[in-house]
């Protein structure tokens, strides 16, 4: 299994990187870049994890459960084995929770309270950041951004759960 980081530094590296932002573009672009880009993006690995994971589960209460799936690709054949995935999942969940703790107190130690705060109170955009709405429609309109319902809700269900983890309900 792959650890989520390979650079044991990062987290600490993006904080510096918006302390940086914060002096040069002023707090709302820092905690944009680093709440709302990067620790959107690790929330959202959690999610995608324990979707995983909700699956595999409900496979293996089928009749009949065989871990092994072949995925035919043009003259392809791809086998994964679900039991496998099911525990890598699991591990990438613990190391997203062990990443979280360590991130937001990162952050607190940056940034005030109330600046993170006003933040959420802000209904940021999250995910990747670009400057204008128009550079934004533009990536939706030709495929660079996934936009759906489905992607707003679970946009929906990862920023409340961002919340929860800065203690803002």
């Amino acid at each position: 299994m792959s650890k989520i980081f390979t650079n044991p530094k990062q987290l600490e590296e993006w904080v510096g990187a918006a302390e940086g932002i914060r002096d040069r573009f002023g707090t709302e672009r820092a905690l944009s870049y680093v709440i709302g880009e990067k620790f959107y993006n690790l929330v959202a690995i959690l999610h995608s994890a324990r979707k995983i994971v909700r699956t595999v589960d409900d496979e293996r209460k089928k009749p009949g459960y065989n871990p092994i799936r072949v995925t035919k690709f043009k003259d392809s054949e791809i086998a994964t084995n679900l039991d496998e995935t099911y525990e890598d999942e699991k591990a990438r969940i613990t190391e997203a929770e062990e990443l979280i703790v360590k991130f937001v107190c990162l952050i607190r130690q940056a940034f005030s309270p109330g600046e993170i705060g006003r933040y959420f109170d802000s209904h940021p955009q999250l995910g990747i950041h670009i400057s204008t709405k128009a550079e934004h429609e533009f990536l939706v309109k030709y495929g660079a951004m996934e936009h759906s319902i489905d992607t707003e809700v679970e946009d929906a269900l990862i920023f409340g759960d961002m919340m929860k983890y800065f203690g803002i309900s």
